[in-house]
């Protein structure tokens, strides 16, 4: 299963005060809407914010403020406008830049984002969460070393964030450094031993590793803070049946398909299961299901064609190895030996 996602901080909201030794109408205005912001009523607050930018257009608090309330109404584009509009006024504002990037990150704009991300880092290299977010933007574009490095600026800026090493380890992860990668997993746990993510994660690289046991304990943990999560089962599953302990495998399984009962693989697996230890029927049936979920899993075939062999249905068995070989014509040879092995057996019933 898939490698849980990376971490990323939330935006500076700040909420911003007037900074004259003097007030007037504006920015009066202004204050009242940071009350109201402050009290969560952000539509009240966003409408005060609006005279007081009627009031005075340079009053560049009342703009970053009103981006915050839209930000944080979901309201990016609108959030986006108005940062841009503090960097006009001030273009050296570094909060102003990585709010902005935030807001389009959100969008799905990850290269306006990693813009913005630079521009903050620029006016202000000793924040470590824009290395953060930068971070992350690199990770979503798949440029992992690059991601890597601002991590690593990131915990050299403030090497007590768990977050970082978590994000770190899942850029590890995706080179392939996965003993790195467990390395900084270790770190944001000794950091945050609630970061049930970095469980997962780590249990992902164990397993890469072929160190299966260390895999369970740590899906064990996952499942203990989250005891619905398919991929977790799924996962121990994997793990369980690697280490040849097929009853807690299937088990495994069960949970994950009764969690998740459209997922093909988990079907699939399972019916691996049942084929090792003579279940031929019911690794039939999983492989069915696993087929009507994903018409093109080639393995599904090849392997419900070896248990009709073992049922002795012949004709059904060459009718899934065709199948098979139309997907994936590779499969064959991997199948060969399998399929002699059952022929020699007399294609023996269950």
């Amino acid at each position: 299963m898939a490698l849980q996602q990376i971490r990323i901080f939330a935006a500076l909201l700040a909420l911003l005060s007037p900074a004259l030794l003097w007030a007037g109408p504006a920015e009066d205005a202004l204050d009242e809407g940071l009350k109201l912001h402050e009290a969560g009523k952000l539509k009240e607050a966003i409408q005060h914010y609006d005279r007081a930018i009627r009031l005075n257009p340079r009053l560049t608090e009342a703009y970053y403020n009103r981006g915050n309330a839209y930000y944080d109404l979901g309201q990016n584009d609108r959030a986006v406008k108005e940062y841009g509009e503090v960097i006009r006024h001030s273009p050296n504002d570094a909060e102003a830049y990585y709010n902005r990037g935030n807001a389009h990150r959100r969008l799905g704009q990850h290269e306006r984002a990693l813009k913005d991300y630079t521009a903050a880092i620029r006016f202000s290299p000793e924040e470590a969460e824009f290395y953060v977010n930068r971070g992350s933007v690199y990770f979503k574009l798949g440029q992992y070393d690059a991601a890597v490095r601002d991590y690593d600026d990131a915990i050299r800026l403030n090497p007590k964030d768990p977050e970082a090493y978590y994000n770190r380890a899942n850029a590890h992860l995706r080179i392939g450094n996965k003993e790195r990668a467990i390395e900084d997993y270790n770190d944001a746990i000794r950091l945050n031993p609630k970061l049930v993510d970095a469980y997962y994660n780590r249990g992902i690289a164990y397993a890469e590793l072929s160190r299966y046991e260390r895999a369970v304990q740590d899906y064990t943990v996952v499942l203990s803070s989250n005891p619905k999560s398919a991929e977790a089962y799924y996962n121990r599953g994997l793990a369980h049946f690697r280490l040849g302990q097929r009853q807690q495998a299937l088990q495994d399984f069960d949970e994950a398909i009764r969690l998740n009962p459209k997922d093909p693989e988990a079907y699939y697996n399972r019916g691996l299961v049942y084929g090792e230890i003579g279940q031929h029927e019911r690794a039939a049936r999983d492989y069915t299901e696993a087929i009507l979920l994903n018409p093109r899993n080639a393995e599904a075939y090849g392997r419900r064609g070896l248990v009709r062999l073992y049922q002795g249905r012949q004709e059904d068995a060459e009718a899934d190895f065709k199948k098979a070989y139309q997907l994936d014509a590779a499969l064959k040879k991997k199948l060969e030996p399998l399929i002699n092995e059952a022929k020699q057996k007399g294609a023996a019933k269950p």
